[in-house]
């Protein structure tokens, strides 16, 4: 049972879009620079929000193990960082050179790993 292209695609653009949002609000408001990079309040709660985001996503497909799991997460952040390429840097030209920017995208592809759908296992006596 391989990777659900369509869905890992839509899912990854579907983040992405959700994040670009918030973003975009944190900073209209004034609660965020365009500029920011670290760990101010507003982008930990920023970080929060894109975890859930992600977590729903990961639940509505449900791998069916933590390989795949971690595949699904890895096409979340291509996507996000190849949009955030061809679309962000026009607002926020040096956002690949934040430690936080790296961080907040190798949380994301670990994020489906939660996901992973359990199955019972029967434990063998010792």
């Amino acid at each position: 049972n391989g990777m659900n292209w369509k869905k890992a695609l839509g899912f990854g653009v579907l983040i992405w879009v959700i994040m670009f949002v918030v973003f975009s609000i944190l900073v209209g408001y004034g609660l965020m620079t365009s500029e920011e990079t670290g760990w101010g309040l507003w982008s930990i709660v920023a970080l929060i929000i894109m975890l859930l985001v992600t977590y729903v996503a990961a639940r509505n497909i449900a791998p069916g193990n933590y390989g795949l799991a971690l595949g699904y997460g890895v096409v979340f952040a291509v996507v996000g960082i190849i949009l955030d390429y061809f679309i962000s840097t026009k607002f926020v030209p040096n956002m690949f050179s934040a430690m936080s920017y790296w961080v907040s995208y190798i949380i994301l592809a670990l994020v489906p790993l939660s996901a992973v759908k359990k199955t019972v296992v029967q434990n063998s006596q010792m």
